[in-house]
């Protein structure tokens, strides 16, 4: 029987098939495939184009891959640089088939400016769940832009804790995603945040606050005043009497929300009202943390991120 070989003919990577090629490169990270495989021949550059490989674009380790890929800029030795090359990525990431991308993942860590939103966001008008690192120096303008573009959104998941989000950054999502129904935040929940909750996005209907500081009277108003929220999830939550950082630390708790009238309106409203028990053992350690001189509330929140939780929740939607 004759063999390829005796033929003289040998099946080489760029013979296999596409649909094959597509899968492989599906388990490598997104600059393997954009500065590597797509760059090897005519074939891999075309199945490096599959569909399949860009409906979820996973940046969320981008540092940690950018800090081991050869194809790095040499020695980022300082923000400008490693900004430089991230927007770079981006930009690559565009040349692909970004315009079928449903998912996008930021790192929590990337501190994210108005040009690499204006990059992204025309050339993915089809993201409907998204993680995002927001803070308070974006230009009002480019948020309006950029949520312009993100009609489609459903879920979206804003990261860094510690950076406070201005009444525009709410603004620009709310008025301009009408089809966001499922929103998670770790942080500090006071009676800005859940004002603004109630006056930019009334057709919420899951809201996660998994691993947050919470004002129990802000609660309150949340819960009473929000006319569709259904699934509140407030899992491994500190629960503060005030706004910000009280001085008695005996006001604070984590394992029971000592407030009748909260629980009993949430549970009436609410399908779901998702707290931890007594017993939570997450939730006891944190505790030990706190007594051990912790600076709660905020440290809170980074405890949560440190440890990547942030991609998971008691809430399906809100999972990555």
């Amino acid at each position: 029987m004759e063999t390829p070989i005796s033929l003289g003919k040998i099946s080489g990577w760029e013979d296999m098939e596409r649909n094959i090629l597509a899968k492989i490169f599906g388990m490598l990270n997104v600059i393997d495939i954009i500065k590597g495989a797509s760059r090897v021949c005519v074939s891999w550059f075309l199945a490096s184009h599959s569909k399949a490989l860009w409906k979820t674009i996973d940046l969320s380790n981008i540092e940690s891959v950018i800090s081991e890929n050869p194809y790095k800029v040499e020695n980022l030795a300082n923000d400008a640089e490693r900004q430089y090359e991230l927007r770079n990525i981006l930009a690559e990431i565009t040349k692909f088939n970004s315009s079928v991308t449903t998912n996008l993942v930021f790192d929590y860590n990337y501190y994210i400016q108005e040009e690499e939103l204006a990059i992204i966001a025309p050339k993915m008008p089809n993201v409907k769940k998204l993680a995002l690192p927001l803070y308070r120096n974006l230009n009002e303008n480019s948020l309006m832009f950029t949520f312009s573009q993100w009609k489609n959104l459903q879920t979206l998941v804003i990261t860094q804790p510690h950076l406070p989000i201005t009444k525009a950054n709410f603004q620009a999502i709310g008025e301009n995603c009408k089809s966001l129904t499922s929103l998670k935040l770790i942080r500090p929940l006071n009676t800005n945040l859940a004002e603004q909750l109630v006056s930019y996005f009334s057709n919420l209907k899951s809201l996660s606050f998994q691993g947050a500081s919470i004002s129990k009277k802000s609660l309150l108003s949340l819960v009473t005043n929000h006319q569709n929220l259904r699934i509140l999830n407030l899992s491994h939550c500190l629960y503060i009497e005030f706004d910000g950082m009280p001085g008695d630390r005996n006001t604070m708790s984590v394992l029971d929300l000592h407030t009748e009238n909260l629980v009993q309106t949430a549970t009436k409203k609410l399908d779901r009202f998702i707290v931890c028990s007594n017993h939570c053992g997450t939730c006891n350690v944190l505790w030990e943390l706190f007594w051990s001189g912790w600076n709660f509330p905020y440290d809170y929140e980074y405890c949560t991120f440190s440890n990547k939780q942030w991609k998971t929740d008691e809430i399906e939607e809100l999972q990555f």
